[in-house]
Protein backbone atom coordinates (compact mmCIF):
# COMPACT_ATOMS: atom_id res chain seq x y z
CA UNK A 1 0.00 0.00 0.00
CA UNK A 2 1.07 3.30 -1.13
CA UNK A 3 2.25 5.58 2.16
CA UNK A 4 1.33 8.92 2.50
CA UNK A 5 3.66 11.35 3.93
CA UNK A 6 2.26 14.75 5.27
CA UNK A 7 3.62 17.96 5.09
CA UNK A 8 5.12 19.81 7.63
CA UNK A 9 2.78 20.60 10.15
CA UNK A 10 3.06 24.87 10.63
CA UNK A 11 2.63 25.00 14.31
CA UNK A 12 0.26 28.77 14.83
CA UNK A 13 0.98 29.42 18.82
CA UNK A 14 -1.54 30.89 21.06
CA UNK A 15 -0.24 34.78 21.98
CA UNK A 16 0.97 34.43 24.95
CA UNK A 17 3.34 36.90 26.57
CA UNK A 18 6.46 35.76 27.29
CA UNK A 19 8.24 32.30 28.73
CA UNK A 20 6.11 32.44 32.03
CA UNK A 21 3.10 32.65 30.89
CA UNK A 22 3.36 30.10 28.26
CA UNK A 23 4.95 27.76 30.63
CA UNK A 24 1.67 28.59 33.47
CA UNK A 25 -0.45 28.02 30.47
CA UNK A 26 0.82 24.26 29.53
CA UNK A 27 0.70 23.37 33.35
CA UNK A 28 -2.73 24.71 33.94
CA UNK A 29 -4.07 22.14 30.65
CA UNK A 30 -1.88 19.28 32.32
CA UNK A 31 -3.86 16.77 34.21
CA UNK A 32 -2.16 15.60 37.06
CA UNK A 33 -1.94 11.66 37.05
CA UNK A 34 -2.71 9.73 40.44
CA UNK A 35 0.56 7.43 40.27
CA UNK A 36 0.59 4.65 43.22
CA UNK A 37 3.36 5.09 45.38
CA UNK A 38 6.40 2.70 44.75
CA UNK A 39 7.68 2.57 48.10
CA UNK A 40 10.95 2.46 47.39
CA UNK A 41 13.68 4.11 48.98
CA UNK A 42 14.75 7.10 47.39
CA UNK A 43 17.83 6.36 44.59
CA UNK A 44 18.93 9.84 45.55
CA UNK A 45 19.41 9.60 48.99
CA UNK A 46 23.54 9.23 49.57
CA UNK A 47 24.39 5.52 50.53
CA UNK A 48 26.81 4.16 53.30
CA UNK A 49 30.32 4.08 51.99
CA UNK A 50 33.19 6.88 52.53
CA UNK A 51 35.27 7.79 50.10
CA UNK A 52 38.41 9.19 48.61
CA UNK A 53 39.35 11.33 45.20
CA UNK A 54 42.03 10.66 43.58
CA UNK A 55 43.21 11.91 39.54
CA UNK A 56 45.03 10.25 36.97
CA UNK A 57 46.59 11.05 33.69
CA UNK A 58 49.15 13.35 32.01
CA UNK A 59 51.67 16.35 33.82
CA UNK A 60 49.61 19.38 32.69
CA UNK A 61 51.85 22.37 31.19
CA UNK A 62 52.56 25.22 34.00
CA UNK A 63 51.03 23.22 36.97
CA UNK A 64 52.27 22.72 40.41
CA UNK A 65 50.42 19.13 41.00
CA UNK A 66 50.63 16.12 39.20
CA UNK A 67 48.15 13.42 38.65
CA UNK A 68 48.79 10.41 41.42
CA UNK A 69 49.03 7.54 38.46
CA UNK A 70 50.91 9.03 35.24
CA UNK A 71 49.13 7.49 32.36
CA UNK A 72 49.92 6.99 28.61
CA UNK A 73 48.89 8.74 25.75
CA UNK A 74 47.11 7.27 22.65
CA UNK A 75 46.60 7.66 18.55
CA UNK A 76 43.39 7.89 17.32
CA UNK A 77 43.25 5.55 14.44
CA UNK A 78 42.93 6.41 10.50
CA UNK A 79 39.19 6.16 10.60
CA UNK A 80 38.62 8.27 13.42
CA UNK A 81 41.25 10.71 12.50
CA UNK A 82 40.50 11.27 9.14
CA UNK A 83 36.62 11.24 9.76
CA UNK A 84 36.20 15.25 9.70
CA UNK A 85 38.30 15.60 6.42
CA UNK A 86 36.21 12.92 4.82
CA UNK A 87 33.21 14.77 5.63
CA UNK A 88 34.55 17.89 4.05
CA UNK A 89 34.53 19.75 7.44
CA UNK A 90 36.67 23.06 7.36
CA UNK A 91 35.97 25.11 10.32
CA UNK A 92 37.01 24.04 13.55
CA UNK A 93 37.81 20.45 11.88
CA UNK A 94 39.67 17.85 14.54
CA UNK A 95 41.32 16.58 11.91
CA UNK A 96 43.57 19.32 12.01
CA UNK A 97 44.55 18.50 15.77
CA UNK A 98 47.32 16.48 16.65
CA UNK A 99 45.39 12.99 17.43
CA UNK A 100 48.68 10.99 17.98
CA UNK A 101 49.43 11.76 21.53
CA UNK A 102 45.82 12.21 23.33
CA UNK A 103 45.98 11.88 27.17
CA UNK A 104 43.96 9.36 28.98
CA UNK A 105 42.91 12.08 31.99
CA UNK A 106 39.96 11.83 34.93
CA UNK A 107 39.41 12.17 38.32
CA UNK A 108 38.37 9.37 40.40
CA UNK A 109 35.53 8.67 43.55
CA UNK A 110 36.83 5.56 45.11
CA UNK A 111 34.35 3.99 48.02
CA UNK A 112 36.49 3.15 50.95
CA UNK A 113 35.84 -0.80 51.26
CA UNK A 114 36.88 -4.24 49.99
CA UNK A 115 34.95 -4.51 46.60
CA UNK A 116 34.66 -4.92 44.27
CA UNK A 117 32.59 -2.07 42.86
CA UNK A 118 30.58 -1.44 39.65
CA UNK A 119 32.54 1.23 37.49
CA UNK A 120 30.94 4.48 36.23
CA UNK A 121 32.18 6.89 33.70
CA UNK A 122 30.70 10.33 33.92
CA UNK A 123 31.33 12.55 30.64
CA UNK A 124 31.01 16.34 29.41
CA UNK A 125 30.56 17.87 26.06
CA UNK A 126 31.74 20.96 24.84
CA UNK A 127 32.62 22.33 28.24
CA UNK A 128 34.29 21.16 31.33
CA UNK A 129 33.40 18.45 33.74
CA UNK A 130 30.84 19.41 35.90
CA UNK A 131 29.20 16.06 37.78
CA UNK A 132 30.42 16.12 40.97
CA UNK A 133 26.83 16.26 42.28
CA UNK A 134 26.60 12.43 40.34
CA UNK A 135 30.00 11.57 41.15
CA UNK A 136 29.23 12.28 44.95
CA UNK A 137 26.18 9.97 44.98
CA UNK A 138 27.48 7.27 43.04
CA UNK A 139 30.22 6.86 45.37
CA UNK A 140 28.63 6.53 48.47
CA UNK A 141 26.18 4.46 47.43
CA UNK A 142 29.26 1.56 46.23
CA UNK A 143 30.39 2.39 42.44
CA UNK A 144 33.78 3.56 41.48
CA UNK A 145 32.99 6.93 39.64
CA UNK A 146 35.46 8.55 37.50
CA UNK A 147 34.94 11.95 35.61
CA UNK A 148 36.70 11.96 32.61
CA UNK A 149 38.28 14.93 31.00
CA UNK A 150 38.37 15.58 26.83
CA UNK A 151 38.31 19.46 27.09
CA UNK A 152 41.11 19.04 24.74
CA UNK A 153 38.67 18.08 22.23
CA UNK A 154 36.16 20.96 22.79
CA UNK A 155 35.88 24.00 20.36
CA UNK A 156 36.31 21.11 17.20
CA UNK A 157 33.79 19.23 15.33
CA UNK A 158 32.99 16.01 14.12
CA UNK A 159 35.15 14.57 17.21
CA UNK A 160 32.30 12.87 18.81
CA UNK A 161 33.13 9.39 17.10
CA UNK A 162 37.11 9.98 18.54
CA UNK A 163 35.22 10.95 22.30
CA UNK A 164 33.44 7.75 22.24
CA UNK A 165 36.69 5.35 21.24
CA UNK A 166 38.92 7.46 23.99
CA UNK A 167 36.39 6.32 26.20
CA UNK A 168 37.03 2.27 25.74
CA UNK A 169 40.97 3.18 25.87
CA UNK A 170 40.17 4.31 29.94
CA UNK A 171 38.29 1.13 30.45
CA UNK A 172 41.47 -0.80 29.36
CA UNK A 173 43.41 1.10 31.91
CA UNK A 174 40.77 -0.07 34.15
CA UNK A 175 41.01 -3.76 32.97
CA UNK A 176 44.64 -3.92 33.35
CA UNK A 177 44.75 -1.94 36.85
CA UNK A 178 41.73 -4.13 37.98
CA UNK A 179 44.81 -7.73 37.51
CA UNK A 180 47.94 -5.88 38.23
CA UNK A 181 48.85 -6.58 41.96
CA UNK A 182 50.90 -3.55 42.44
CA UNK A 183 48.06 -1.25 41.30
CA UNK A 184 46.13 0.09 43.76
CA UNK A 185 42.76 -1.02 42.10
CA UNK A 186 43.74 -4.80 42.44
CA UNK A 187 40.54 -6.91 42.01
CA UNK A 188 38.44 -3.70 43.11
CA UNK A 189 36.72 -3.28 39.97
CA UNK A 190 33.67 -5.24 39.00
CA UNK A 191 34.34 -4.89 35.49
CA UNK A 192 31.33 -6.94 34.43
CA UNK A 193 28.99 -4.07 36.09
CA UNK A 194 30.00 -1.09 33.50
CA UNK A 195 27.68 2.30 33.21
CA UNK A 196 28.64 5.13 31.13
CA UNK A 197 26.89 8.51 31.62
CA UNK A 198 27.44 11.99 29.39
CA UNK A 199 26.07 15.17 28.53
CA UNK A 200 25.34 16.68 25.23
CA UNK A 201 28.46 15.66 23.07
CA UNK A 202 29.01 13.12 25.68
CA UNK A 203 25.87 11.82 25.58
CA UNK A 204 26.70 10.71 21.98
CA UNK A 205 30.09 9.53 22.81
CA UNK A 206 28.97 7.04 25.41
CA UNK A 207 26.23 5.86 22.76
CA UNK A 208 29.22 5.45 20.10
CA UNK A 209 31.70 3.43 22.70
CA UNK A 210 28.81 1.42 23.14
CA UNK A 211 28.43 0.71 19.68
CA UNK A 212 32.32 0.61 19.27
CA UNK A 213 32.88 -1.86 21.75
CA UNK A 214 31.23 -4.50 20.40
CA UNK A 215 33.36 -4.75 17.24
CA UNK A 216 36.02 -7.02 16.68
CA UNK A 217 38.51 -5.39 14.39
CA UNK A 218 39.74 -1.86 13.84
CA UNK A 219 38.23 -0.50 10.23
CA UNK A 220 40.76 -0.19 7.71
CA UNK A 221 43.18 -2.66 9.87
CA UNK A 222 43.55 -6.03 10.67
CA UNK A 223 43.79 -5.61 14.38
CA UNK A 224 42.02 -6.85 17.68
CA UNK A 225 40.36 -3.58 18.92
CA UNK A 226 40.79 -5.35 22.22
CA UNK A 227 37.68 -4.12 23.96
CA UNK A 228 34.53 -5.98 24.53
CA UNK A 229 33.38 -4.50 28.00
CA UNK A 230 30.67 -5.33 29.98
CA UNK A 231 29.06 -2.00 29.47
CA UNK A 232 25.91 -2.76 31.01
CA UNK A 233 23.75 0.62 30.86
CA UNK A 234 24.43 3.82 28.46
CA UNK A 235 23.09 7.27 29.86
CA UNK A 236 22.40 10.34 27.88
CA UNK A 237 21.64 14.03 29.04
CA UNK A 238 20.53 16.13 26.78
CA UNK A 239 22.74 14.11 23.56
CA UNK A 240 23.78 15.13 20.31
CA UNK A 241 22.93 12.44 17.54
CA UNK A 242 24.33 12.31 14.12
CA UNK A 243 27.71 14.52 14.41
CA UNK A 244 29.56 11.06 14.38
CA UNK A 245 28.09 8.75 11.73
CA UNK A 246 29.37 5.41 10.84
CA UNK A 247 30.09 4.16 7.08
CA UNK A 248 27.28 1.85 7.45
CA UNK A 249 24.89 4.66 8.62
CA UNK A 250 23.68 5.67 12.08
CA UNK A 251 24.82 4.30 15.25
CA UNK A 252 23.26 1.08 16.81
CA UNK A 253 23.37 -0.05 20.08
CA UNK A 254 22.73 -3.64 21.22
CA UNK A 255 21.79 -5.97 24.29
CA UNK A 256 22.86 -2.88 26.54
CA UNK A 257 20.29 -0.40 28.29
CA UNK A 258 19.95 2.90 27.32
CA UNK A 259 18.24 5.86 29.07
CA UNK A 260 18.14 9.57 27.49
CA UNK A 261 16.69 12.38 29.79
CA UNK A 262 16.20 15.68 27.77
CA UNK A 263 14.73 19.28 28.88
CA UNK A 264 11.69 21.00 26.91
CA UNK A 265 13.96 24.25 27.35
CA UNK A 266 16.71 23.28 26.34
CA UNK A 267 18.25 25.95 24.38
CA UNK A 268 21.66 24.17 22.88
CA UNK A 269 20.59 20.52 22.15
CA UNK A 270 16.98 21.87 21.37
CA UNK A 271 15.23 19.02 19.31
CA UNK A 272 15.10 15.54 21.11
CA UNK A 273 17.95 13.92 19.36
CA UNK A 274 18.12 11.57 22.09
CA UNK A 275 14.72 10.21 20.80
CA UNK A 276 16.25 8.86 17.49
CA UNK A 277 19.04 6.93 19.59
CA UNK A 278 16.32 5.39 21.41
CA UNK A 279 14.94 4.33 18.21
CA UNK A 280 18.15 2.83 17.15
CA UNK A 281 18.46 0.39 20.42
CA UNK A 282 17.31 -3.05 20.47
CA UNK A 283 18.08 -5.93 21.93
CA UNK A 284 18.13 -9.65 20.51
CA UNK A 285 19.86 -11.65 23.45
CA UNK A 286 16.80 -13.41 25.34
CA UNK A 287 18.05 -11.36 28.30
CA UNK A 288 15.88 -8.55 30.30
CA UNK A 289 16.69 -4.68 29.31
CA UNK A 290 14.66 -1.80 28.99
CA UNK A 291 15.36 1.79 27.22
CA UNK A 292 13.65 4.42 28.17
CA UNK A 293 13.35 8.57 27.08
CA UNK A 294 12.46 10.43 29.81
CA UNK A 295 11.24 14.51 29.09
CA UNK A 296 11.29 17.05 31.51
CA UNK A 297 9.07 20.01 30.45
CA UNK A 298 10.82 23.03 32.07
CA UNK A 299 14.76 21.55 32.39
CA UNK A 300 17.24 23.23 30.61
CA UNK A 301 20.52 22.34 28.77
CA UNK A 302 23.13 24.10 31.53
CA UNK A 303 21.63 22.68 34.59
CA UNK A 304 22.28 19.03 33.69
CA UNK A 305 26.33 20.08 34.10
CA UNK A 306 27.50 22.40 37.72
CA UNK A 307 30.37 24.11 35.63
CA UNK A 308 27.49 25.36 32.86
CA UNK A 309 24.27 26.22 35.21
CA UNK A 310 23.63 29.80 36.29
CA UNK A 311 23.90 32.79 33.97
CA UNK A 312 26.61 33.64 36.06
CA UNK A 313 28.58 30.52 34.66
CA UNK A 314 26.80 30.86 30.55
CA UNK A 315 26.66 34.37 29.75
CA UNK A 316 23.71 36.51 30.27
CA UNK A 317 20.43 34.71 29.29
CA UNK A 318 18.20 37.59 30.47
CA UNK A 319 15.25 35.86 32.46
CA UNK A 320 14.50 32.56 30.51
CA UNK A 321 16.40 30.53 32.91
CA UNK A 322 14.15 32.05 36.08
CA UNK A 323 10.94 30.77 34.69
CA UNK A 324 12.86 27.17 34.20
CA UNK A 325 13.80 24.28 37.13
CA UNK A 326 16.55 25.41 39.19
CA UNK A 327 20.08 24.29 38.90
CA UNK A 328 19.60 22.18 42.61
CA UNK A 329 16.10 20.74 41.25
CA UNK A 330 17.66 19.81 38.16
CA UNK A 331 21.07 18.41 39.57
CA UNK A 332 18.22 16.22 41.96
CA UNK A 333 15.84 14.71 39.27
CA UNK A 334 18.95 13.70 37.79
CA UNK A 335 20.32 11.62 40.58
CA UNK A 336 16.84 10.51 40.94
CA UNK A 337 16.97 8.93 37.70
CA UNK A 338 20.30 8.00 37.09
CA UNK A 339 20.42 6.21 40.22
CA UNK A 340 17.11 3.96 39.63
CA UNK A 341 18.37 3.23 35.98
CA UNK A 342 21.48 1.95 37.36
CA UNK A 343 20.08 0.00 40.49
CA UNK A 344 18.09 -1.76 37.43
CA UNK A 345 20.82 -2.01 35.26
CA UNK A 346 23.57 -2.96 36.81
CA UNK A 347 22.34 -5.01 39.83
CA UNK A 348 18.85 -6.07 37.86
CA UNK A 349 16.86 -4.46 41.18
CA UNK A 350 13.88 -4.16 38.22
CA UNK A 351 11.31 -2.69 40.96
CA UNK A 352 13.14 0.70 40.09
CA UNK A 353 11.51 0.52 36.84
CA UNK A 354 8.19 1.91 38.58
CA UNK A 355 9.75 5.62 39.04
CA UNK A 356 11.07 5.44 35.71
CA UNK A 357 8.38 4.20 33.70
CA UNK A 358 5.56 6.75 35.92
CA UNK A 359 7.45 9.64 37.54
CA UNK A 360 5.91 10.96 40.43
CA UNK A 361 6.41 14.60 42.08
CA UNK A 362 4.74 12.70 45.17
CA UNK A 363 8.12 10.67 45.88
CA UNK A 364 11.65 11.27 46.23
CA UNK A 365 11.76 14.85 45.62
CA UNK A 366 11.21 15.49 42.28
CA UNK A 367 10.21 18.89 41.27
CA UNK A 368 6.71 19.77 40.05
CA UNK A 369 6.69 19.61 36.29
CA UNK A 370 5.43 17.72 33.83
CA UNK A 371 7.19 13.97 32.76
CA UNK A 372 6.94 12.05 29.84
CA UNK A 373 8.15 8.78 29.50
CA UNK A 374 8.78 6.57 27.05
CA UNK A 375 9.94 2.68 27.01
CA UNK A 376 10.34 -0.24 25.89
CA UNK A 377 11.21 -3.79 27.47
CA UNK A 378 13.02 -6.49 25.83
CA UNK A 379 9.37 -8.38 26.25
CA UNK A 380 7.74 -6.16 24.41
CA UNK A 381 5.94 -8.12 21.63
CA UNK A 382 4.88 -5.15 18.53
CA UNK A 383 1.65 -5.39 17.37
CA UNK A 384 1.97 -2.78 14.82
CA UNK A 385 4.51 0.13 14.50
CA UNK A 386 3.78 1.02 11.30
CA UNK A 387 7.55 0.54 9.56
CA UNK A 388 6.08 -1.47 7.04
CA UNK A 389 2.70 -0.10 5.68
CA UNK A 390 0.02 -0.18 8.02
CA UNK A 391 -2.37 -2.88 6.12
CA UNK A 392 -3.74 -4.46 9.57
CA UNK A 393 -5.13 -1.06 10.84
CA UNK A 394 -8.70 0.30 9.93
CA UNK A 395 -9.87 3.76 11.20
CA UNK A 396 -14.07 3.95 10.56
CA UNK A 397 -15.47 6.63 12.40
CA UNK A 398 -19.32 7.56 13.32
CA UNK A 399 -21.74 9.92 15.09
CA UNK A 400 -24.94 9.66 16.20
CA UNK A 401 -25.93 11.52 12.69
CA UNK A 402 -24.17 9.37 10.33
CA UNK A 403 -23.29 5.55 9.42
CA UNK A 404 -19.40 4.97 10.44
CA UNK A 405 -17.49 5.31 7.48
CA UNK A 406 -13.76 5.34 6.72
CA UNK A 407 -11.42 8.24 8.63
CA UNK A 408 -8.46 9.13 5.93
CA UNK A 409 -5.25 8.52 7.88
CA UNK A 410 -1.65 8.61 7.28
CA UNK A 411 1.71 7.15 8.73
CA UNK A 412 4.21 10.10 9.13
CA UNK A 413 7.86 10.51 9.59
CA UNK A 414 8.08 11.40 13.42
CA UNK A 415 9.29 14.74 13.17
CA UNK A 416 11.34 17.07 15.42
CA UNK A 417 11.66 20.57 16.15
CA UNK A 418 11.98 22.31 13.09
CA UNK A 419 10.24 19.59 11.31
CA UNK A 420 13.33 17.63 11.30
CA UNK A 421 12.17 13.76 9.99
CA UNK A 422 13.67 10.76 11.95
CA UNK A 423 13.42 7.36 10.70
CA UNK A 424 10.46 6.66 13.01
CA UNK A 425 6.93 6.30 11.42
CA UNK A 426 3.58 6.75 13.16
CA UNK A 427 0.01 6.94 12.71
CA UNK A 428 -1.53 10.62 12.19
CA UNK A 429 -4.70 10.70 13.22
CA UNK A 430 -6.92 14.28 13.38
CA UNK A 431 -9.61 13.68 15.80
CA UNK A 432 -12.91 15.47 15.64
CA UNK A 433 -15.28 16.68 18.79
CA UNK A 434 -17.84 14.46 19.36
CA UNK A 435 -16.92 11.95 17.00
CA UNK A 436 -16.12 8.29 17.57
CA UNK A 437 -13.42 7.27 15.89
CA UNK A 438 -11.70 3.44 15.76
CA UNK A 439 -8.65 2.74 15.45
CA UNK A 440 -8.57 -1.11 14.58
CA UNK A 441 -5.34 -3.74 14.48
CA UNK A 442 -5.84 -7.24 13.70
CA UNK A 443 -3.93 -9.63 16.42
CA UNK A 444 -1.97 -11.87 13.49
CA UNK A 445 1.17 -13.11 15.54
CA UNK A 446 0.78 -16.41 17.27
CA UNK A 447 2.44 -14.53 19.90
CA UNK A 448 0.26 -12.19 20.86
CA UNK A 449 -2.51 -14.91 20.32
CA UNK A 450 -1.03 -16.45 23.40
CA UNK A 451 -0.92 -13.75 25.28
CA UNK A 452 -4.59 -13.06 24.34
CA UNK A 453 -5.65 -16.74 25.00
CA UNK A 454 -4.26 -16.64 28.65
CA UNK A 455 -6.67 -13.95 29.94
CA UNK A 456 -3.89 -11.65 31.43
CA UNK A 457 -1.98 -9.49 29.83
CA UNK A 458 -0.60 -5.80 29.78
CA UNK A 459 -1.46 -3.73 26.57
CA UNK A 460 1.31 -1.27 25.52
CA UNK A 461 0.57 1.85 23.15
CA UNK A 462 2.68 5.37 22.70
CA UNK A 463 0.78 8.34 22.14
CA UNK A 464 1.37 12.04 21.86
CA UNK A 465 -1.03 15.88 20.99
CA UNK A 466 0.23 17.07 17.74
CA UNK A 467 -2.09 19.98 17.70
CA UNK A 468 -1.39 23.34 16.78
CA UNK A 469 -1.24 25.70 19.84
CA UNK A 470 -4.58 26.86 19.25
CA UNK A 471 -6.86 24.18 21.41
CA UNK A 472 -8.83 25.12 24.19
CA UNK A 473 -6.74 26.09 27.12
CA UNK A 474 -8.61 23.89 29.68
CA UNK A 475 -6.98 21.25 31.78
CA UNK A 476 -7.82 17.96 29.58
CA UNK A 477 -6.96 14.20 29.18
CA UNK A 478 -7.76 12.76 25.68
CA UNK A 479 -7.29 9.23 27.70
CA UNK A 480 -10.68 9.90 29.87
CA UNK A 481 -12.73 10.06 26.67
CA UNK A 482 -10.70 6.76 25.32
CA UNK A 483 -11.55 3.08 25.74
CA UNK A 484 -9.74 -0.58 24.40
CA UNK A 485 -11.87 -3.27 23.18
CA UNK A 486 -10.94 -6.91 22.15
CA UNK A 487 -12.94 -8.67 19.19
CA UNK A 488 -12.94 -12.39 18.25
CA UNK A 489 -14.69 -12.91 15.22
CA UNK A 490 -16.13 -9.09 15.28
CA UNK A 491 -17.76 -9.36 18.46
CA UNK A 492 -16.54 -7.63 21.65
CA UNK A 493 -15.03 -10.10 24.12
CA UNK A 494 -13.57 -7.35 26.08
CA UNK A 495 -14.14 -3.63 27.09
CA UNK A 496 -11.78 -1.41 28.82
CA UNK A 497 -12.00 2.30 29.90
CA UNK A 498 -8.05 3.92 29.68
CA UNK A 499 -8.91 6.78 31.75
CA UNK A 500 -6.83 5.50 34.71
CA UNK A 501 -4.06 4.99 32.34
CA UNK A 502 -2.10 7.92 32.74
CA UNK A 503 -2.46 11.42 31.49
CA UNK A 504 -1.72 12.44 27.36
CA UNK A 505 0.17 15.85 28.38
CA UNK A 506 -0.66 19.07 26.46
CA UNK A 507 1.23 20.12 23.20
CA UNK A 508 4.27 21.09 24.92
CA UNK A 509 4.85 24.73 24.41
CA UNK A 510 8.31 26.62 24.99
CA UNK A 511 8.83 30.40 24.39
CA UNK A 512 12.53 31.13 23.40
CA UNK A 513 11.48 35.16 22.78
CA UNK A 514 14.27 36.06 25.35
CA UNK A 515 17.38 34.42 23.37
CA UNK A 516 16.42 34.68 20.13
CA UNK A 517 17.65 37.22 17.33
CA UNK A 518 17.22 38.50 13.99
CA UNK A 519 19.08 35.49 12.48
CA UNK A 520 17.32 32.54 14.53
CA UNK A 521 14.28 31.94 16.03
CA UNK A 522 13.67 28.58 18.08
CA UNK A 523 11.12 26.21 16.80
CA UNK A 524 8.45 26.64 19.54
CA UNK A 525 7.65 23.18 20.04
CA UNK A 526 7.60 19.33 19.45
CA UNK A 527 5.44 16.53 19.54
CA UNK A 528 7.01 14.04 22.11
CA UNK A 529 5.59 10.41 22.67
CA UNK A 530 4.37 8.86 25.56
CA UNK A 531 3.90 5.32 26.56
CA UNK A 532 1.05 3.54 28.33
CA UNK A 533 0.71 0.52 29.41
CA UNK A 534 -2.88 -1.06 29.88
CA UNK A 535 -3.09 -4.04 32.51
CA UNK A 536 -5.83 -6.57 30.58
CA UNK A 537 -7.68 -9.08 32.59
CA UNK A 538 -10.47 -11.14 30.48
CA UNK A 539 -13.39 -12.48 33.00
CA UNK A 540 -15.09 -15.41 32.27
CA UNK A 541 -13.33 -15.80 28.87
CA UNK A 542 -13.70 -18.94 26.88
CA UNK A 543 -10.38 -19.47 24.85
CA UNK A 544 -11.65 -22.57 22.89
CA UNK A 545 -13.79 -19.89 21.18
CA UNK A 546 -12.07 -17.82 19.28
CA UNK A 547 -10.06 -18.77 16.22
CA UNK A 548 -6.55 -17.99 17.01
CA UNK A 549 -5.39 -17.97 13.35
CA UNK A 550 -7.56 -14.92 12.12
CA UNK A 551 -10.15 -13.73 13.86
CA UNK A 552 -8.87 -11.50 16.82
CA UNK A 553 -8.81 -7.82 16.62
CA UNK A 554 -7.64 -5.00 18.89
CA UNK A 555 -9.79 -1.43 18.54
CA UNK A 556 -8.58 1.60 20.32
CA UNK A 557 -11.49 3.59 20.40
CA UNK A 558 -11.80 7.70 20.26
CA UNK A 559 -14.55 10.00 21.38
CA UNK A 560 -13.26 13.36 22.53
CA UNK A 561 -15.16 16.63 23.70
CA UNK A 562 -12.33 19.07 21.54
CA UNK A 563 -11.09 18.58 17.93
CA UNK A 564 -7.73 16.76 18.84
CA UNK A 565 -4.50 15.93 16.35
CA UNK A 566 -2.46 12.87 17.76
CA UNK A 567 0.06 10.71 16.76
CA UNK A 568 0.08 6.64 17.63
CA UNK A 569 3.38 4.43 17.77
CA UNK A 570 4.49 1.27 19.35
CA UNK A 571 1.17 -0.60 19.63
CA UNK A 572 2.39 -3.97 21.36
CA UNK A 573 1.82 -6.07 24.14
CA UNK A 574 3.79 -8.13 27.41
Amino acid sequence: MLRVITTLLLLSIVNIAGAADTIDSVLKQYVRPIIPATGLQDPSKPGEYKFKTMEYGQSKTFSFSKPDILTPTISLPDFLADYSRNQKYTDDAYHKFDSSSLGLDAKVWTPIGKGPFPLAFLVHGNSDPGFDYLAELLVSRGYIVAQIDQTYLNGLWGENGARGWILLEHLKLWRNWNREVDSEFYQKVDMERIALIGMSRGGEAVALAAAFNQWQKIPGLDEPTNFNFSIKAVAALAPMDGQYMHAGGANVIKNVNYMVLQGGHDADVYQYLGSRQWQRTHFDDGKDHIKLAIYIYRANHINFNQDMSGAFNFGQRGDFDLHLLSPAQQEHLTKVFVSAFLEDSLFERVEHRALLLHPSTREFGLPEDIYISRYKTSNFDVIEDFESGFDKVSVPTNNSNNPPKPMPIEVVAERLRNGTKTANDVLDIKLEKGVKTHVRFKLSKPSIDKKVKSGHFNLQFSLARADSGEATMNPYNLLSDAKIALLADSTVIHNQALGSAGTVSPLLLSDYSELESDDFKYPVTEPVLQTFSVPIKLENFDERAINIDKDLELDLIFLPNQDVHIILDDIGAF
